[in-house]
């Protein structure tokens, strides 16, 4: 007697293989209802019946859960694929859930969804697997292995909308390309100067639904941008044309375009803090609607994304990695993005808390960051075990909220970029990773 789950002949398979075969069946089955439930959850009225259909699901979760779980225990090398892969998941999964449950209490600004993108690079092991995957930066004296790390950050709300990690010779712009068509619909998004370039400005304009952006340039950009910067004007629309590797970045995106084919955006003069004069490039073209000081506030608000690198590769220690191998380092890379995300989530949580014990103090308090890490330290993986992980998630809150500590506004520290070290705490050993 035959079976779909077979495409050979059954005598000639082997027990382990025919077990295997039931279980992948069993596995697609969990995921039909598992989407036959959302499709009913989302068109049902009545709350009972919805409820019902809910917990049937979450039923449905834990078999596909348990399938997976028994396949990725028997063929090791779909274990080491799908590691990384499922950190990955785990926190789009909480972004998205943080998004659709949050809904009009999501922070914007004038509609927009407000991220920033921004590059950073990670020291790594010294082990030949390592360097062969992410090579190595240096000179005739010294190389040192190392990765770029790319991430987008929702800065009104805190959260890492998404990021990962490449071997250093991949070009921050290069990365960000591929990334553009996975721009929330509703987003504005902040560059550094790093990322200016007609290549990224083409893509994000000719979306179906065009991604808005603020991107910060050289004054020495281009001709166009140079002529702006000496008109003495602070806000003017310019055309752009595309340079030889922008015609190739945006072909290997799908698009074609000519050496003749123009771009316009708006490019804005403003004045930093510091007393430095700087170009934003911009497709938000209404000067009355978006004025000089919007902008201006719009790029100062990038300077969360600065926050978030410092909090994962200071508090978080991003750089002590668990292991020696590549998928070591994609995997902890991951788990460490869901870790930063997760405490976020919860601080967020504390924000009724917070705002309460602030009207009756003479300064404002904030969660104590240092502190609000040890106390995930144990209770992580709780959350994955348990089966009532709310009952954890409220303990963690209340940890957070007895821990505070006064915000000092106006602090403000010169940016001094130095060497690495060769001695120092923050050093990846072989043998030692701090956990979260």
């Amino acid at each position: 007697m035959g079976f779909e789950q077979y495409h050979e002949p059954t005598q000639e398979l082997s027990d382990e293989t025919r077990t295997l075969a039931r279980m992948f069946a069993a596995l697609t089955e969990e995921s039909e209802a598992i989407n036959w439930y959302q499709q009913r959850i989302s068109v049902e009225k009545d709350k009972d019946a919805k409820a019902i259909m809910e917990d049937a699901q979450s039923e449905e979760f834990k078999h596909f859960g348990m399938d997976l779980e028994f396949l990725l225990r028997k063929i090791p090398k779909w274990a080491e694929t799908l590691k990384p892969i499922l950190f990955q998941v785990w926190n789009k999964w909480l972004v998205d859930n943080f998004y659709n449950y949050y809904g009009e209490n999501v922070k914007r600004w004038r509609g927009f969804r407000l991220q920033a993108v921004d590059g950073s690079t990670a020291y790594l092991l010294n082990k030949k697997e390592i360097i062969n995957h992410f090579g190595t930066h240096g000179n005739q004296h010294v190389s040192t292995p190392l990765a770029r790390v790319m991430q987008i950050h929702d800065v009104l709300n805190d959260i890492t909308v998404w990021g990962d990690i490449y071997p250093i010779e991949q070009s921050e712009r290069a990365i960000m390309a591929k990334q553009v068509s996975h721009l929330h619909h509703e987003s504005l998004t902040l560059f550094d100067r790093g990322f200016a370039g007609y290549g990224l400005m083409y893509l994000m304009m000719h979306e179906e639904t065009p991604r808005h952006f603020v991107m910060r340039c050289k004054t020495t950009f281009n001709k166009e941008v140079i002529g702006f910067a000496r008109s003495g004007k602070r806000s003017k629309i310019i055309q752009l044309k595309p340079s030889y590797k922008a015609i190739k970045m945006i072909r290997d995106n799908g698009y074609i375009v000519t050496s003749d084919t123009t771009i316009n955006v708006r490019a804005v003069q403003i004045n930093l803090p510091n007393g430095e004069q700087e170009i934003l490039l911009t497709d938000l073209y209404d000067e009355k609607i978006y004025s000089l000081e919007d902008l201006k506030f719009l790029y100062g608000l990038r300077w969360g994304i600065e926050t978030a690198y410092y909090k994962q590769k200071n508090q978080q220690q991003m750089e002590q990695f668990s292991g020696h191998r590549v998928i070591c380092i994609q995997q902890d890379y991951a788990a460490g993005l869901f870790v930063a995300n997760l405490q976020s989530l919860i601080e967020k949580q504390c924000e009724t808390y917070l705002h309460q014990i602030n009207l009756k103090r003479k300064h404002k308090y904030k969660i104590n960051r240092n502190v609000s890490w040890a106390s995930l330290k144990h209770n992580i993986i709780q959350l994955f075990l348990t089966e009532e992980p709310e009952k954890i998630l409220i303990q963690l809150q209340k940890a957070f909220e007895r821990n505070t500590e006064p915000v000092r506004p106006g602090r403000q520290y010169r940016r001094s970029r130095k060497a690495k070290r060769l001695t120092g705490k923050y050093q990846t050993f072989t043998n030692y990773k701090r956990a979260i």
